[in-house]
């Protein structure tokens, strides 16, 4: 019994270990070549070099004063060369300012299309003197170290059509960059940058209330009415009077920013990664101008030399230069820093309510309200007003506020089309009569559904019946049996500790409501399982449940230890969905699952036993770089066996399946992901139209079939 618990002790040291360099190998482990080849026709070329001449004129005369206008940034066709391969991209011209050109180079923003770049979907190419060179891929660098999710970045030789010339790769906020970071798709939040620029040359009525508005950063997560929802509350949050107090580490980050790099906390610059279920903000690190003083002094700060060895390495991996006497001064200050507040890293706050607070726009926001209630046929036009856009009552709204009568002088629904432009800075100003203005993003008026904290620790049955998300943190308790019933469908449950013998019971009193024709994953919180496990940690529990009707029963995310049984009946969609996560699961048993079984993606997933029966699609669905190794397998009566897929490795000691539609399949179908690999060591398949499926990206070797 020793032997165990000291093999398990070992087993959750290291999985802790893994957890803890999530962030600093999710900066290094992109394999972006060190050049990279463009070709554009001479048509899309000419095209390119004529609009880089007028951004540049035009920014020296009528008024311009060096900006870059938008009409001048406008995308055109071109190829990356790969060898023998092509991937066809678009490129534009990128920058706010003139120091982006240098004609006939540019800073440039690429596009790939229909496939990616090393993993990379969208990314930018800027001229060296505009980021500090080699020292915005320090700063980058040292931030991943710090643990805070970054935009990978390095210097990279270009070939632009002939135009041989050194840039700054720097990969754009993607879906692809979140997930690396071990975070769901959500929204990135930016300060209002274009319409800063243009108003504060054409007209200057906003002040700075204008400039602080924020938009969306990744306009491709707004597909739907949930997402724009949850744009617009973090919008609203983002515009509370106390925002900073939801930002991870910010007093830390700021305190190291204002060192270094005081650029970056610009308005205009500063990101933010909104968490919708736990109402918090991670910051992003965007255009710091990175300034280190000629001479540091108290420069022999004491960190392991395992560290800086590793900096230094990573560093001259990306820039092919050695760090400088003050580069190393400065990341020995910046890391010692670190050092003495890195338990601020270790999970992170959940808001349980919404805010108390008063924010800065409240006083617009009662008198639109009121407009709204007591003028709904009022709709009279001024030249001059601000334009203020927001979600209200699950609907779209702009208004009008006169500047002279300060009143609220117009009200009108707007659609999603509309709306969303707005949002994300895709739309353009607004002309009234001789008058252009912006919009400012006021966010949602609408409640989220809130946070509820069940507290009673000498409870052993919970029962959920209100349209809440409820909370259960761990007040380290172990050797349990915690039962909770679902009594409404809308209810969902968040749990979160570090959980140590513990027996978990869920089920559900309510009839399954079906929603049709449907591909929103996701609830107003980001939530996709009834039942979700976030940034916790295991030793031996049991998970039990049956009658869920959520997209995943039970959704496991960013976690990481021993599970000793999970065990799911009767899921309307998929039962099981590990996320992020580092797992040792002893016993797998699903039973009728209208979907996938179990889902895994991105982490590292060790099962002893699975028995899956009745799935209505995939048995076990391994994808997004997943490494899953399953030693005993029994499927039965399902569509698809076992499928790898998106450069996941698949290992499998034994199956057998029976009653199958494909029993095993590999195939990439993410484009900014490879094929996928499989290895079976003994295969028994009865029953099956297909036994095995794959593509060309993708391997399946079986060494042993039955």
């Amino acid at each position: 019994m020793r032997l165990i618990s000291l093999l398990i002790k070992i087993f959750l040291i290291i999985n802790f270990i893994f957890i803890s360099k999530l962030s600093a190998n999710s900066f290094q482990n992109l394999s972006i070549p060190n050049s990279i080849e463009f070709k554009l026709n001479n048509y899309e070329y000419n095209r390119y070099l004529r609009r880089g001449m007028s951004a540049y004129v035009d920014s020296e005369i009528n008024g311009g004063k060096g900006n870059i206008k938008k009409k001048y940034k406008k995308w055109v066709n071109g190829n990356i060369i790969l060898g023998d391969k092509s991937i066809k991209a678009k490129v534009r011209i990128m920058g706010d300012w003139k120091d982006h050109l240098r004609l006939p180079l540019t800073s440039l923003k690429v596009k790939i299309q229909d496939d990616s770049y090393y993993g990379v979907t969208r990314f930018n190419l800027y001229l060296p003197h505009t980021r500090k060179s080699e020292n915005e891929v320090f700063w980058s660098l040292m931030l991943s170290y710090l643990k805070f999710p970054v935009l990978y970045t390095r210097m990279i030789d270009v070939n632009f059509n002939g135009n041989r010339y050194r840039a700054i790769f720097q990969e754009d906020s993607t879906k692809e960059f979140l997930e690396r970071n071990y975070i769901t798709e959500t929204v990135i939040l930016k300060k209002n940058d274009f319409g800063f620029y243009l108003n504060k040359f054409e007209n200057d009525i906003y002040d700075k209330n204008f400039s602080s508005s924020f938009v969306i950063d990744n306009n491709n997560f707004l597909k739907h009415d949930i997402s724009s929802f949850i744009v617009s509350e973090a919008i609203a949050y983002a515009s509370d009077k106390k925002f900073k107090e939801r930002v991870l580490r910010e007093e830390f980050y700021v305190k190291i920013m204002k060192d270094y790099s005081k650029h970056g906390l610009h308005d205009i610059n500063r990101k933010f990664i909104y968490l919708p279920f736990k109402k918090m903000f991670i910051p992003l690190y965007y255009d710091g101008n990175i300034e280190f003083p000629p001479n540091k002094a108290d420069c022999n700060k004491r960190i392991d030399k395992k560290v800086l060895d590793s900096f230094k390495k990573n560093y001259l991996i990306l820039t092919n230069k050695k760090l400088s006497p003050i580069q190393v001064c400065v990341f020995e200050d910046v890391y010692s820093q670190y050092l003495e507040v890195k338990n601020d890293n270790v999970g992170y706050k959940f808001f349980k309510q919404d805010s108390v607070y008063k924010d800065k726009y409240y006083n617009i926001k009662e008198k639109i309200i009121s407009f709204l209630i007591n003028n709904p046929q009022k709709k009279s036009q001024v030249s001059k007003s601000i334009i203020y856009t927001f979600l209200y009552n699950n609907d779209y709204h702009r208004c009008f506020y006169n500047i002279s009568t300060k009143t609220i002088s117009k009200c009108e629904k707007i659609n999603f089309e509309n709306y969303s432009k707005f949002i994300s800075q895709s739309g353009s100003k607004i002309n009234l009569d001789n008058f252009s203005a912006f919009p400012i993003n006021l966010g949602s008026f609408d409640k989220n559904i809130p946070l509820v904290e069940l507290l009673d620790d000498t409870k052993k049955e919970f029962v959920l019946e209100d349209e809440v998300t409820y909370l259960f943190i761990n007040k380290k308790i172990k050797n349990e049996s915690i039962k909770f019933i679902f009594k409404n469908s809308k209810s969902k449950l968040i749990i979160n500790g570090t959980f140590q013998n513990i027996n978990f019971y869920f089920d559900k009193e309510f009839e399954d409501t079906v929603i049709k024709n449907s591909n929103i994953r996701y609830d107003k919180n980001l939530l996709t399982g009834c039942v979700n496990f976030i940034d916790s940690k295991f030793n031996n529990i049991n998970i039990t449940g049956k009658n869920m009707s959520c997209e995943d029963s039970v959704n496991i995310k960013n976690s990481n230890g021993v599970i000793n049984n999970i065990s799911i009946e009767n899921s309307l969609y998929d039962a099981v969905d590990l996320d992020f996560s580092n797992l040792q699961i002893k016993s797998l048993n699903i039973n009728d699952a209208k979907n996938d079984c179990v889902d895994f993606s991105f982490g590292n997933y060790d099962i002893i036993k699975v028995v899956a029966n009745r799935c209505g699609d995939k048995g076990l669905s391994v994808g997004e770089k997943s490494k899953a190794n399953l030693q005993n397998v029994l499927i039965t009566e399902s569509k698809i066996g076992v499928a790898s897929k998106d450069s996941s490795i698949t290992t499998i000691d034994q199956i057998f399946m029976n009653q199958m539609e494909v029993c095993l399949s590999a195939y990439k179908k993410k484009k900014e992901f490879n094929g996928s690999t499989m290895r079976v060591k003994k295969l028994k398949c009865n029953n099956f139209y297909k036994k095995i499926n794959k593509d060309n990206f993708s391997n399946i070797f079986v060494e042993n079939e039955i």
